[in-house]
């Protein structure tokens, strides 16, 4: 045997204790590649050689549009956010189950540039297909695609649910739509933590809710619904809370999520009754400032609008730069058309009043627009 120094003896030990190391964090990882070869698909014959074992497609765009016979499509709309973009679904013909959810590539805010109506879906499902159908592919956010998990969810909540414990704790049961009603309407002990109005209580259109503040309205008012999401449901919300039991007090998603957005919007362009979004020129803009938005991740409709930022950043006098206290994820900084401008929370105003200013100082206004008077300014 060789006789070895310490030192030599150590890294003889180190070396053994770091390939055992390695070939204990790789023994699950190797067992299951000895299984895959042995007993898994390596080596398997798939069902198609084209498509693999993978869902087969809505139809074969060779020679012509062929449907796939054994499913339907269907165009209905998304409600998993506000931007409610449409819907191409796959619905398999026998069992009735949505298979998959897509774009409709007839949706405006499903696509860049969406196919004209008057276009026959075959044709249309045509020019989706293939590599020449990337440009004009319609695809779907990952929220609404999961639409279908959601869908057939085990855990979806299809009976009303009334809290039993304490807030927090979350323990609930089920109950029927006829308890439900009744409690809301007539009130009671109804989670054992004391007497709750019901709405018989505090409906009344008349009375005012203070005499000393008329501008309360009447006691009708006490009702506040709110809703976050659509889901189909914000019509028949508005109806009962507004027509139907006469309550002012409708908070909509927009109420606290785009309402600064909106009314800036609705003040610039002069209608504060509608407030109309204002976006982006993408074909034309030449630098973009998003402040307490990130493109293609917010605003309405984001989706479209993500396509619409990639087209754009191809133009090289295209710049863009987003101000948010985190790096949102559609600002790459891989070159320089876009960046992000970090700042605490709530100092964004102070930003603006420090550009503004600096523009002031320094002149950097088109003056000879803004010495053009408007309309109304002609006319006094």
């Amino acid at each position: 045997m060789a006789k070895l120094t310490r030192r030599q003896w150590l890294k003889v030990g180190l070396t053994i204790g770091g390939l055992s190391a390695f070939g204990l964090s790789y023994r699950d990882v190797a067992k299951r590649a000895v299984y895959g070869l042995m007993k898994g698909a390596s080596g398997t014959i798939t069902r198609d050689r084209i498509i693999g074992n993978a869902l087969e497609p809505e139809g074969i765009a060779l020679n012509g549009w062929q449907a796939n016979p054994q499913q339907t499509v269907s165009m209905t709309q998304c409600f998993s956010c506000w931007t409610q973009c449409d819907l191409r679904v796959r619905v398999d013909r026998t069992s009735g189950k949505v298979l998959r959810i897509a774009g409709n590539p007839y949706h405006p805010l499903s696509h860049e540039h969406h196919i004209d109506a008057a276009i026959p879906m075959a044709q249309t499902l045509a020019r989706l297909s293939g590599e020449s159908g990337l440009d004009e592919r319609s695809t779907v956010c990952a929220r609404g695609a999961t639409q279908v998990d959601s869908l057939y969810s085990p855990l979806r909540i299809l009976e009303p649910m009334k809290r039993v414990g304490k807030r927090g704790e979350g323990k609930w049961q089920r109950i029927s739509f006829e308890q439900l009603i009744t409690e809301i309407v007539e009130g009671g002990d109804l989670f054992g933590e004391g007497h709750v109005n019901g709405l018989r209580t505090i409906h009344a259109p008349d009375p005012p809710i203070d005499p000393r503040h008329p501008s309360y309205g009447p006691k009708t008012n006490q009702l506040l619904v709110t809703n976050a999401a659509d889901d189909g449901r914000d019509t028949f919300l508005r109806r009962f809370a507004q027509n139907s039991f006469g309550s002012k007090n409708f908070g909509a998603h927009g109420a606290y999520c785009g309402l600064a957005y909106r009314a800036g919007s609705g003040a610039l362009l002069s209608n504060l009754d509608k407030n109309p979004h204002v976006k982006p020129d993408w074909d034309n803009v030449e630098f973009a400032l998003f402040m307490g938005t990130s493109p293609a991740q917010s605003g309405n409709p984001f989706k479209r609008q993500a396509r619409q930022l990639a087209s754009a950043r191809l133009r090289a006098a295209f710049r863009y730069v987003v101000v948010a206290p985190a790096l949102p994820l559609t600002t790459v900084l891989a070159d320089d058309n876009g960046h992000w401008l970090p700042v605490n929370p709530g100092s964004d105003a102070a930003l603006v009043m420090g550009m503004i200013r600096w523009i002031i100082e320094n002149q950097r206004y088109q003056s000879a627009y803004l010495s053009i008077p408007s309309v109304a300014a002609m006319q006094r």
